[in-house]
């Protein structure tokens, strides 16, 4: 088990974690994927996978997950951060339905739009990318 898991007390999926063990920040060449966003419009983001060496020029997977989990910044309980996209935008393992799965759906959280909330709180807005990890390997391209 990654140490990561422990300290944001989630499973990774196993084809991740195959992934990061052996490509840590990992850059693809097919680093792009399409999705429909909240819109209804058909859109686009790059991948930048985060590194698990703390510090990393690039960004690292823990120190950045305040950037998403803190609710009291715009952000979601049970939402983890893996990878950037080049506008900012955060691609995440989504374990808001079930926090134990260790086959999480893949959502992109985007950091400059956000949804009022009936409680009158506020968070970024959450769109579906892919159903499992291995679904959103398969989706990316040049």
């Amino acid at each position: 088990m990654f140490k990561a898991e422990e300290i944001i007390s989630h499973v990774f999926p196993s084809n991740y974690t195959d992934l990061v063990t052996k490509y840590d920040a990992l850059r693809l060449e097919n680093n792009i994927f399409d999705f429909t966003n909240v819109y209804g419009e058909k859109d686009e983001r790059d991948v930048n996978f985060l590194s698990f060496k703390t510090d990393h020029i690039d960004g690292d997977i823990i120190s950045n997950q305040e950037n998403v989990s803190d609710i009291s910044n715009f952000g979601y309980k049970n939402i983890v951060l893996f990878a950037i996209c080049a506008n900012g935008d955060y691609i995440c393992f989504d374990y808001r339905h079930d926090a134990m799965t260790k086959k999480p759906k893949i959502v992109l959280v985007c950091h400059d739009e956000f949804v009022d909330h009936d409680d009158g709180t506020s968070s970024m807005v959450i769109n579906h990318v892919a159903d499992s990890f291995e679904d959103f390997i398969d989706m990316l391209h040049t």
